[in-house]
Parts: structure tokens; C-alpha cells; sequence
């Protein structure tokens, strides 16, 4: 590529002038680059040399032009075209950055200032990896396309040469986009092996992590000092572990310090008067102790690891650091490879990770970093809003950082924008929050908070606040805004989507219950809310029990829930059958222990049912012998069940209803625990069916069906998604892990798109780089957001790393002068250390104060139009009221709420304890209020058309779809749901419910049975309907697991692979995505790759690549993942027009009829790609690539609209 440099040609160190078009950059050399060094031995440093002749450059207003773009901002501008050099850019939020990092991009691209793949971009998360390359390569091709059209063959250099199209772009080698874990895995990957690492060695999950991290501390037999709960030790290893790998410490450096400051509190003198440590010197002092012995657990967690070459995210960075600070050829390396880096989000990068870019790419490399300091939220994690304000002093070199700023808000209207700087403004000025411990960042980095702007044409838009009396009251008026403004897509009006951004997962409950008693449909995001949902709840119940018989608390859910919905006196029975066998045994064993020992105790009779009255007289009323005596719990009722008309000494017996609903429990658990050979995901699904929740979710109503279903199906993908991340995926492994993930607020799944049909209810973290048109922020209280309390005699306080058992120090950390200062060496006296301690508290809880502003900001600036911000005095049970949030007051004195309608501080006691909480349990009869609504609709249906025609009315059934198929006898049908209750019919004729009654039970003898089908399915399955109805409606009343095949992996090998091929493939290879367990290659992979490559696809560049798409079809949600999407290149196809490539890693069939049923894959592909993009369906192609083969092949027609939704139909 012919190279442009300007005329006349300025100082490398002169600043650009913003705005002012395409501005004086540095030429380059013909060939690239030339090397200089900085100083004597050091590594070369590549930078654009002089070269002439010179060309115009391209501006990037004409760029945008070409692109039929709005023209760039000045500020935009100055960021697209600034030189070569490192340059900070501070970015508000919904600034449009990803937008201005892609152009910058294209217009270094373009000008010839260096190649397409000699640009790395880094960003968090794979998503916006795949967003910002995405828009990165549509830019390139639009912009060639356009620029060849337009007759500009000057402006693309050589490339003018290549005349056709698909050969030009398949030339352009693309930019390098990934993640910054991403990148530190290639560097280990490819120079891991100068510091002993294999270049194979296997990434552990979390699962991973924590199931590896629980052996250790189970099998640990030396010294642990702390009385901590075993999840909370497995906890504080793996974090203590990962944030020594952070902040680039062995355990023998923490260790050392560690030891250092116990030395130093235990040197203070005594104060006068008072003799040793006061009692908070006293209790850090036994916390840095066991930290010290933690250290340990961690020495031996970190073994483990390398002796099965593994590594978690955490290791890679470190080591990625290492390599870059101790290995000048690496850092050569990867500077002659990329010659320009764009970092994105660099407020959220940890200490080790700025080390690592820093080293590699500092001293004046042409690096531009984008963040905004307000949205650094990760402070948990190692992230620290010091980051960019550091980056002057890493990144800088010889010449000067360049500090440039987005400011104008393309997201928020203007009220919203109000509020966000506002609650912003003490991040600006500082002053009053100053950490006294704490230096001020230096004047190098210059990352100023800047004040965003409205765009042209913003709305005004609206925020309003309330403040309730108590928690039910704030839910409510939350629910009542989000009703009055959120729209589905169905809506008349055009959709208008909604969210509620919570401090924490305990807000979550109030909230849906409000939404959902309005009609909303809600989707409650991340892995808290899962967990919470009541099908999935029960699930987990049983699962618990089938596992662990101690676990009580789970049966007891089952107990008084709709499947068994035990009464209170059957539990009062229960109770007293429990402690009768508990007594037997320990009589029993106590018996067996003194025939050991030789005592010569004669045996005592005893009776042959449990709580017998001998018994209770005889049997001891404590055992002391730990070794023979096992605890009974309520689970073991079930396993010795007393026959019928037992009767416990106190009296109580249990009913007869009671009593067959206990012995069906018994037969139930006694059934899985006989499946527990299964993996987790089948015996998750074998427990769902066990307790009929995938009926109960078929018979809800509207969206609550959709909800059920769809949390059902999320929770077997996460058992899938442990199996597929754990070294041992047992069922105790999966519920221990759960058992973490339940109370560990930092344990999350990634958030996926939201659902545009549906509220979401998330937590603020997840909802970072997500907008809604609606928002409301729940909590704003004294306590709750901050969540360090503010209106304390001592103003806000925190502990900080003076309490947490696997909290770094942070006197070990590499950020520690950008955080509070506990002066503990500087103390006199252990009086001094004292209040010396709370000065740091102090300090910490300003700092705290500080994050959990930038937390507000964030919430604040994810609405676009209109905002609730809430709170309510009584949170809980609390007896006394908690005041607002000290944000919420900041607002409020700001004039920009109104507190008008505000609820005044009440001068009584809680409502909600003196509220007297009523509710039926358990269900009237013991039936379940959901199917005996859905019986009753059945029965007045049966009963308005025998009116009508007196005819048969077994054939009134429930109307759906359905697959129908032959079943064993005593199946059971649908109609034996919901059994009748006693006058629950009283108004109809005796004749007509013995109709009924005789009809349903001739339903019931019938061999045939509808199997409805889910209300989602994937494009495979609807190639199984296809193919055959009724072995696909055998397939889910009956699933068969899948028999595990190295066919299966080794398609989704390749099929990752070939996503990697076509974004970043310089950072992955066949072989990384091998199963860590293959000791040998897959000859058969490197054969499909190779046959891969010399089809044309290869060399073509997809629009998309893996793309997951829902749409709906008859009133099923159809998910299609979407292999490829090309443009179509047979000639004569119009620009627009494109094809859906489906990878194939077989042979093509040659059955006629196993090719028809597999078209139907491509034609849900064809109408999904259609519905998503807009694009017209006559315009979407699909085909085959078989790679068996190395053919592909077109189906002549594919199923339309109407045919896929009549197949769905039968």
C-alpha cells in the first residue's frame, strides 16, 4: 500500500490542532518503519519515518461523507485524526466511543498509515470485541466499495491494482480485536515457554477454580487458625490468590510484608495507663495472622495448577506482564506487529494489566487509550479510576500525551443529563471527598472529569423521585412508572423499553412481584435472579435432597410446597417421626458401642415401628459416641417410612392424604438418586419432569408461561455450562457451587441481550454499556446506594482491608498510593494506633463514597429519556427509618427532583411490623390453585359443548400446539392434571359430571397422549419435527441422553475455530481448541481445516459470524445460531443481497428425505437473518458447505412463513 504523508511534513511532538480537517501527521517509509532506539541498549522502538513523495490525506469528514455518515464532531475529529503518538481519551458516557474508535481506525487505514493488521484493539468483554471489529470491517468494505464507485482509485493506493471486488477485500488483512484476557492468553501461548509455561495449557472457568480451590482446603491437614465456614476459606483462597496475581506478588513477597506489618502492630508501644494492643489492634492482628497462614493454602492451590498445566485469567495476565517486562524480545516483538493499539475501557484495566500494556507499549508507541474515570465500577476486581490518570507516566516516552475529550451524550436527553452531572460534580472537584491518606492523582495524566453535553436535538426529557414509607410501597411506584411508559414491540405506539437497575440482588424480589401483579413481563437478569425463580428454586430443593440427606431446609421446601403441600399437623407429625428415629438409632448404636467395649449391657427390646413408647422410656436421651452415631435428619423419614396408622408418643399421626403424598415423595427421591449416573444437565431435566414444572409452566397464562419455561431452560444451560467448565462435574460439585454463587454478589453470568418483550430487573454492574428508554433506580437510601452510610455521627466509614479474610492489604497492592493510607508505622502508642485506625476508616468510607458515585452516575446515564429514582424509609424489618441517600438529597437541594410528593419521615414503628401477614397454606386440598384453574376452564368447556350437542366430551381438550405419538399404558394424560374436588361442580347436573367423570377416565385408558411442544426451539429441532413427528414427541416426553461423540466435540471445535479465523486468528489456533485431556492432534481437525480453506468461503469477508437470533413462529420462539452470513458472490447479485452459510463437518446425505427435513435448518436461518436485518427475504440465500466433502450446495427452494408455521401447527 502506497503510503500519504502530508505537506509540509511537522515535528512528531507538535500537538494536533483539533477540528481543523486532516491535520499534519508524520510520514512513513515505503517500506513501513524504520527502528531507532531511545537510549543506549535499549530495544528498538518503531516510528513513521520521512517519505517522499508525499500525498494528501484523506480527511475524515470526506471519509464519513463516503460512508454516507453524519460529519464528525470537532472532538471526534481531533480523536480520529491525532498523530501517531500516545494519546488519553476521556469519554462520557453514550459519547458515541466505539463509533470514534472505529473511524480512527479506517482513517489510519485509509491514508496509508499503517496496515489493517498492524492494529490491535482491546476491549473487556467478547461482545464489544465483537461490535467494535464488526463495525471496524464494515466501514473497510463500505468505504472500498464506494470510494471505486465513485471513480477515487487514487485514494486507495495499490489496492487500485485488484480490480474485482471479493479479491480485494479477501487481500485486506484485518485488524486484531479482542479481549484483554484474550491477548495475554496469546502471549502466553506463544512465548509462555521462556518462563516454563506450556504452550497448551488449559484455562480454568470458575467452576474450575472454585471446585479446585474447595479440594485443597478439604484436604488441607496443617494449620489454619480461622473458625471461617469452608465456602468462605475456598472464597478467600481464590481471591487472595487472584489478587496476588494482579498486583504481580509471589506468596513469599505477601508473605513477607504480610509479616512485616504483624511485626510492626506488635512493636507499638503501650499507651499510658493501659497495658498490650487495644481490642481493634488486637482483632487485625489475628486476621493478618490467619491471612499469613491463608497463604499457605494458597501456595499449594497454585501447585495444583501447575502440575496439571493450568492457568486461570488471573495467571495469564501476570504472566503476560512478566513476559513483557523481562523479555525485551517480546516486547520487539509485538511493537513490530502492531504498530497501532487502541485500548478501550481503560479506566476498568487492573494493575497487572496496565503493567503489561505499558511495558510492551509504552515510551511513545502509537497508543490511544479511551475511558471515563466516572465509569470505573470495578474497583472489586483490581480496576482503579487512578488508571487513566496514570497513563501519562506508562505510556509517555520522550514526547508528550495528548489529552483529548468526547463530551456530547448521543444517549441522554437533557434532564437526564442534569441529574448524571450532578451527581458527578464531586468527582470533578474532589475536594470536599479528598482522601486524606490518599495522594491526588499526578498532573501528568491530566484525565480530567468532563461535563457531558446534550446532543443537537436532544429532548428534554423527565426525572422524577419518590420516597415511600416502606420497601412494598417503593416497588409499587416503581411499578406504576414503568406501566404508565414501557411499551412492547407489539404496542401501537412503538415499543419503549424499561429496566430497573438494583444496588444488589436482595431489591430483585419486591420489585418483580409488583411488575408481574400489573401484567408486566419481567426478565430478571444475571444468575441471582435464576436462582430466585421459584421453579428453579425447587429444582435445586430436590436435587439438594437427592444428594445430601442432611439437607433438611430443602425437603421442607418440598414439603410445604404445591407438590407435596404437607399441613400444619402433618408437619407437627412429621417433627415427632423424626425425633423417634433419631432416638432408635442412637439407642441402637449406643447398644452396638457398649457390645464393642465388652461392658456386658444386656439389649433392650425393642418395637418393630418407630416411637413406640419402650422406646421412648428406655432409649438414652444423649449420645456421646461421635464415631457411631450418625445425625438423623427429616430426609431420613422417607427412607423408613412407618405404615399406616402410626402414632407418635405425643399422639399425632399423619393423615391418610399425608401419607401417600410422603410415600410418593419417597418413591420419587429413591428414583433420581437411582439416576445420579447421569450428568448434571439430564438429571437437572429428569428432576424438572419429576415434579411436573414442565407441565405447571405450560398451563400458566401469557407471559408467565414464556418466564417459567425460559428460567428453566436457563437453568439446565448453566448446569451445562459448569459440566463444560469443571474438572469433576459431579451433582455436589454443581450444588456447592451454586451454594456460592447464591450469596456471592461478584458471581454472575454474562448478561445477554435483553429481551425487548419484557422489563428487565438487573443489577447496576451487569447494566454497564446497556440503554433503555426507561429507567427507574430503586434503594437511593442512607445505606443502600452509597452502601456505606453517610449520616453517621462520624460521617461514612469503612473497614477496607482491616476485615475480610481473603482481602489483600492494601499496602501490598500496586495501586496503593491511589488508595486510602493506614499509618499504622507512624503510631506512638497502641492509643495512637487506635485512633489512628479510625482515621483510616474514615477515610476508607470516603473513598467508598467516591466508587459508589460512580455506580449512581452509571445507573443515572443508562435511561434515555426518562428516569425514577426511589427510596422509602423502612427497608425490611428494621424498626427505625432510614434517611435518604445522600445523592438522592444532592439532587433534591439541585432543584432538578421534586420532593413535593415525597412521603415525610414517619414518627411511629415499621408498618410492616405491626402489618399481620395472611395467606392459605397449604392449598385448599392439597391442590395446586394453578391446575385446578386450568381444570376448571376444561371442565366449562366440556360442559358448555355437551349442552350444546351432547356429544362426547373427551374430545374438548385444551387447544395448543402439539405432537402426537404412541405411549405405553398408564400413560398419563393431560387431563389427570387437575382431579376434581369435592363440590367443586355443585351447580352442574349429577348426569352431566358423571358424563365427565366416565369420559376422563375412557382419556385416560387411551394409548395416545399430546406432548406439547416447548415455547422454545432450536432450528436442529424443528429439523427433528420435520423428519418425524412422532419420535420427536417421544424425544421430549422421554428424552434419551445423547451418547457423548467425538463427531459432536469435534464440530464444536471447528466451529469456534472458524469464528476465530475470521476476527482475530493471529490470537488462536486449531490446536487451542483441543480438549486439554487429547494427548494427540485430531488429524480429522486439521483435515476439515484444510478442506475449509480452499473453499471460497475462506477467502471471502462474512458480514457476521455466529450470530444467536430468536424469532418467533406460531407462537414459538424459534433460536437459530447463524454460522456465517456472507455476500452473495455469484455474479449478478446485487450488493444487498446475501447467503447463510451453515458449516456441515459430515458428508452431504443422500437420503432425499433426510435432505428435506435438514432444509427446514435453513430456512428458519433465512427468515431469522430476514427478520433481524430488515433485509427483504427474497434477498436471502442459505446453503450447505459440507466439509466431508468440500461442496456447496443450495437447496432450489426453501419453506416460507407460512410453511415453517404450519409445520409447527401439525
Amino acid at each position: 500500500m502506497t503510503p500519504y504523508t502530508p505537506e509540509p511534513t511537522r515535528p512528531a511532538t507538535e500537538p494536533a490542532r483539533p477540528g481543523t480537517g486532516a491535520p499534519d501527521v508524520a510520514a512513513i517509509t515505503a517500506g513501513g518503519r524504520t527502528a531507532t532506539a531511545d537510549a543506549p541498549g535499549a530495544p528498538p522502538i518503531v516510528t513513521p519515518a520521512a517519505h517522499a513523495p508525499s500525498r494528501r490525506l484523506v480527511p475524515a469528514t470526506e471519509i464519513a461523507e463516503l460512508l454516507g455518515q453524519h460529519r464528525p464532531t470537532d472532538e471526534q475529529l481531533a480523536v480520529i485524526e491525532a498523530p501517531l503518538e500516545p494519546v488519553l481519551v476521556v469519554a462520557g458516557a453514550g459519547s458515541g466511543k466505539t463509533e470514534t474508535m472505529s473511524a480512527r481506525v479506517v482513517y489510519l487505514i485509509v491514508n496509508g498509515l499503517v496496515e489493517p493488521d498492524e492494529v490491535l484493539g482491546l476491549t473487556f468483554t467478547r461482545k464489544a470485541a465483537g461490535e467494535l471489529g464488526e463495525r471496524i470491517r464494515r466501514r473497510l468494505r463500505t468505504l472500498t466499495a464506494r470510494m471505486r464507485d465513485a471513480g477515487q482509485h487514487a485514494l486507495l493506493g495499490d489496492l487500485e491494482d485488484q480490480t474485482p471486488d471479493a479479491a480485494l477485500l479477501a487481500s485486506m488483512r484485518r485488524p486484531t480485536v479482542a479481549t484483554y484476557n484474550s491477548y495475554a492468553a496469546g502471549l502466553v501461548k506463544e512465548h509462555g515457554l521462556r518462563l516454563g509455561i506450556e504452550p497448551g495449557a488449559r484455562l480454568l472457568g470458575e467452576a474450575s477454580q472454585w471446585q479446585l480451590a474447595q479440594e485443597v482446603v478439604e484436604r488441607w491437614t496443617g494449620e489454619l487458625g480461622t473458625d471461617a465456614a469452608l465456602s468462605t476459606v475456598v472464597d478467600a483462597v481464590r481471591h487472595l490468590s487472584g489478587s496476588l496475581s494482579e498486583h504481580l506478588l509471589s506468596t513469599d513477597q505477601a508473605r513477607a510484608r504480610m509479616t512485616t506489618i504483624i511485626d510492626t502492630l506488635l512493636a507499638t508501644p503501650d499507651a499510658k495507663g493501659k497495658k498490650g494492643p487495644y481490642a481493634s489492634t488486637t482483632k487485625l492482628l489475628e486476621l493478618m495472622s490467619h491471612r499469613v497462614q491463608l497463604l499457605d493454602l494458597v501456595d499449594e492451590y497454585r501447585r495444583r495448577k501447575r502440575s496439571t498445566d493450568s492457568l486461570d485469567f488471573a495467571d495469564q495476565v501476570e504472566l503476560g506482564a512478566r513476559l513483557a517486562e523481562q523479555h525485551d524480545e517480546v516486547r520487539v516483538a509485538e511493537r513490530a506487529r502492531y504498530r497501532v493499539v487502541l485500548l478501550d475501557e481503560y479506566q476498568d484495566t487492573s494493575y497487572a494489566q496496565a503493567r503489561m500494556l505499558g511495558a510492551l507499549f509504552g515510551d511513545g508507541h502509537a497508543v490511544t487509550a479511551v475511558g471515563d474515570p466516572n465509569q470505573s465500577i470495578y474497583g472489586w476486581r483490581g480496576a482503579s479510576a487512578s488508571g487513566l490518570s496514570r497513563f501519562a507516566e506508562q505510556f509517555s516516552g520522550v514526547g508528550q500525551v495528548h489529552h483529548l475529550a468526547l463530551s456530547t451524550s448521543w444517549r441522554n436527553d437533557q434532564a437526564i443529563l442534569d441529574v448524571a452531572n450532578a451527581v458527578a460534580t464531586p468527582l470533578r472537584d474532589p475536594a470536599p471527598e479528598r482522601v486524606a491518606g490518599a495522594p491526588a492523582p499526578t498532573s501528568t495524566g491530566d484525565a480530567a472529569v468532563i461535563e457531558l453535553h446534550a446532543r443537537p436535538g436532544a429532548g428534554p426529557g423527565h426525572v422524577s423521585a419518590a420516597y415511600t414509607a416502606t420497601e412494598d410501597e417503593e416497588a409499587a411506584a416503581v411499578a406504576d412508572f414503568v406501566a404508565r411508559w414501557w411499551r412492547p414491540r407489539t404496542s401501537r405506539d412503538g415499543a419503549t423499553t424499561a429496566a430497573v437497575l438494583c444496588r444488589s440482588r436482595k431489591q430483585f424480589a419486591a420489585v418483580e412481584v409488583a411488575l408481574r401483579s400489573r401484567g408486566i413481563p419481567v426478565e430478571v437478569v444475571g444468575l441471582g435472579g435464576l436462582l430466585e425463580a421459584p421453579e428453579v428454586v425447587d429444582v435445586v430443593s430436590l436435587l439438594q435432597v437427592v444428594h445430601d440427606p442432611s439437607r433438611g431446609d430443602s425437603l421442607m421446601r418440598l414439603l410445604t410446597g404445591p407438590w407435596t403441600a404437607l399441613g400444619a399437623a402433618d408437619l407437627f407429625a412429621v417433627a415427632d417421626l423424626v425425633r423417634e428415629l433419631a432416638r432408635r438409632h442412637a439407642y441402637a448404636a449406643s447398644r452396638a458401642a457398649d457390645a464393642q467395649r465388652g461392658s456386658g449391657t444386656e439389649p433392650q427390646p425393642s418395637s418393630a415401628e418407630p416411637g413406640d413408647a419402650r422406646d421412648a422410656a428406655t432409649a438414652p436421651s444423649v449420645v456421646t459416641e461421635a464415631d457411631v452415631v450418625d445425625s438423623h435428619s427429616i430426609v431420613d423419614v422417607l427412607d423408613e417410612f412407618p405404615a399406616p396408622g402410626w402414632q407418635s408418643p405425643g399422639g399425632r399421626s399423619l393423615t391418610p392424604d399425608a401419607h401417600a403424598r410422603l410415600t410418593r415423595l419417597s418413591a420419587l427421591l429413591a428414583r433420581l438418586r437411582a439416576s445420579t449416573y447421569l450428568s448434571v444437565p439430564e438429571i437437572v431435566v429428569e428432576a424438572e419432569r419429576a415434579l411436573g414444572l414442565d407441565i405447571e409452566a405450560g398451563l400458566l397464562d401469557g407471559p408467565h408461561a414464556a418466564r417459567a419455561r425460559a428460567n428453566l431452560d436457563a437453568f439446565r444451560d448453566l448446569a451445562i455450562s459448569f459440566v463444560d467448565g469443571a474438572d469433576l462435574p459431579t451433582l455436589g460439585a454443581f450444588l456447592s457451587w451454586l451454594d456460592v454463587a447464591t450469596t456471592n454478589e461478584r458471581i454472575d453470568t454474562a448478561i445477554s441481550d435483553p429481551d425487548p418483550d419484557a422489563v428487565q430487573i438487573v443489577t447496576i454492574h451487569a447494566a454497564k454499556g446497556l440503554e433503555w428508554d426507561v429507567v427507574a433506580v430503586p434503594g437511593l437510601v442512607d445505606g443502600g446506594l452509597p452502601s456505606t452510610a453517610c449520616t453517621g455521627p462520624q460521617g461514612p466509614t469503612d473497614s477496607a482491608w482491616l476485615t475480610g479474610l481473603g482481602t489483600l492489604p492494601y499496602p501490598l497492592r500496586g495501586d496503593a498510593r491511589d488508595l486510602p493510607r493506614f499509618a499504622f508505622e507512624d503510631a506512638e502508642n497502641h492509643k495512637d494506633l487506635d485512633s489512628l485506625q479510625k482515621v483510616f476508616k474514615q477515610d476508607a468510607g470516603a473513598h467508598q463514597v467516591t466508587e459508589e458515585r460512580r455506580l449512581a452516575y452509571v445507573a443515572f446515564t443508562r435511561a434515555r429519556s426518562r428516569l425514577l429514582l426511589t427510596g422509602s424509609w423502612f427497608r425490611g424489618e428494621r424498626s427505625s427509618a432510614t434517611p435518604p441517600s445522600c445523592f438522592l438529597t444532592e439532587l433534591a437541594d439541585a432543584g432538578l427532583v421534586d420532593t413535593s410528593t415525597w412521603t415525610g419521615e414517619p414518627e411511629g414503628v415499621n408498618p410492616a411490623l405491626e402489618r399481620e401477614v395472611t395467606a392459605t397454606w397449604p392449598a385448599a386440598d392439597g391442590v395446586d390453585p394453578v391446575l385446578a384453574s386450568a381444570a376448571a376452564r376444561v371442565r366449562a368447556a366440556r360442559r358448555a359443548e355437551a349442552q350444546e350437542t351432547h356429544g362426547d366430551a373427551a374430545h374438548a381438550g385444551v387447544s395448543g400446539r402439539s405432537a402426537t405419538t404412541e405411549s405405553a399404558p398408564g400413560a398419563t394424560s393431560p387431563v389427570d392434571l387437575a382431579p376434581a374436588r369435592a363440590g367443586a361442580d355443585e351447580t352442574v347436573p349429577l348426569a352431566q359430571l358423571a358424563e365427565i367423570l366416565l369420559t376422563e377416565r375412557d382419556a385416560r385408558r387411551r394409548p395416545v397422549t399430546d406432548v406439547e411442544i416447548p415455547a422454545h426451539v432450536s432450528a436442529s429441532a424443528m429439523v427433528r419435527l420435520a423428519a418425524s413427528r412422532e419420535e420427536y414427541a417421544l424425544s421430549l416426553r422421554r428424552p434419551v441422553p445423547s451418547e457423548p461423540s467425538v463427531h459432536a466435540r469435534r464440530g464444536t471445535t471447528f466451529h469456534a475455530w472458524v469464528e476465530q479465523f475470521y476476527s482475530s486468528p493471529v490470537l488462536m489456533d486449531l490446536d487451542d481448541l483441543t480438549d486439554a485431556d487429547d494427548t494427540e492432534p485430531d488429524a480429522d481437525l486439521e483435515k476439515l481445516r484444510q478442506t475449509f480453506l480452499a473453499t471460497p468461503w475462506a477467502s471471502l469477508d462474512p458480514i457476521a459470524v455466529e450470530v444467536d437470533i430468536e424469532t418467533p413462529l406460531a407462537g414459538v420462539m424459534t433460536r437459530s445460531r447463524i454460522d456465517a452470513v456472507f455476500p452473495d458472490p455469484r455474479p449478478g447479485c446485487s450488493p444487498g443481497q446475501v447467503v447463510v452459510v451453515d458449516w456441515k463437518t459430515g458428508r452431504e446425505p443422500t437420503d432425499p428425505a433426510a435432505v428435506r427435513a435438514r432444509e427446514v435448518q435453513l430456512a428458519v436461518y433465512r427468515l431469522a437473518w430476514s427478520r433481524w436485518t430488515g433485509t427483504p427475504l427474497d434477498d436471502v440465500d442459505a446453503a450447505f458447505c459440507y466439509l466431508g466433502d468440500g461442496v456447496t450446495r443450495r437447496p432450489a427452494r426453501l419453506l416460507d412463513l407460512d410453511e415453517l408455521e404450519a409445520l409447527l401447527r401439525g
